[in-house]
């Protein structure tokens, strides 16, 4: 009797003991298939962060050319209005202008610079002509709002600009970002990129 009760104790232990496994075989089952779709959601949220990023970069390489497109056919008008004398002069449209962050200055050394926004190319020309006009001694500088990527390409001719400066040669930076050089034959050269105004530099002869 004693041995058949154990007996019967050892079979509800393998029950238990079953129903233990099958409980953990099937939480397993469901952790994996839980994991599965966690991991395919992370990656389907890669490649869509990554499809934003690209567009992102898309959208900003447009923004930059069409505000240099900009400049450029503003500087564009203002050479036809100034090649033409049918453009009939008009009050100036300013937007309310700021100045720039920073400590004021002493009353000796120069004002912080004003940021302005003109409506018209036009108007900016105008406004040098007048302050010229009255004084020379203290001129007045505008510097036009060049997109990130432009500012960034016109600085890679810093290192050229230096050492044309040191041998004297005449250049000048045009608008975009192109390198004019002059020689001292009255010859003019143009370069789109640095590397180009560089390799001249190093075959040209001494005295160029």
């Amino acid at each position: 009797m004693a041995a058949a009760a154990q007996q019967h104790l050892s079979g509800g232990d393998s029950l238990i003991l079953q129903e233990i496994r099958n409980g953990n075989q099937a939480l397993s089952s469901k952790l994996h298939s839980k994991t599965a779709e966690i991991n395919q959601s992370i990656s389907g949220l890669k490649s869509m962060l990554d499809k934003l990023s690209s567009h992102v970069t898309e959208v900003e390489d447009r923004i930059d050319t069409a505000e240099d497109q900009l400049v450029d056919l503003d500087s564009r008008v203002v050479k036809l209005r100034k090649e033409n004398d049918f453009f009939m002069e008009k009050p100036l449209i300013i937007e309310p202008a700021n100045q720039a962050f920073g400590p004021h200055p002493p009353a000796d050394q120069r004002p912080r610079p004003v940021v302005i926004r003109l409506l018209k190319c036009q108007d900016r020309d105008k406004i040098l002509r007048i302050a010229a006009q009255r004084s020379r001694e203290k001129p007045v500088l505008f510097f036009p709002d060049l997109s990130v990527s432009l500012v960034k390409r016109r600085k890679e001719y810093d290192r050229v600009k230096t050492e044309l400066r040191s041998k004297d040669i005449p250049f000048a930076l045009l608008h975009p970002a192109t390198l004019r050089i002059t020689l001292p034959d009255g010859g003019r050269r143009f370069f789109q990129s640095p590397k180009q105004a560089a390799a001249f530099l190093r075959e040209a002869p001494a005295g160029t």
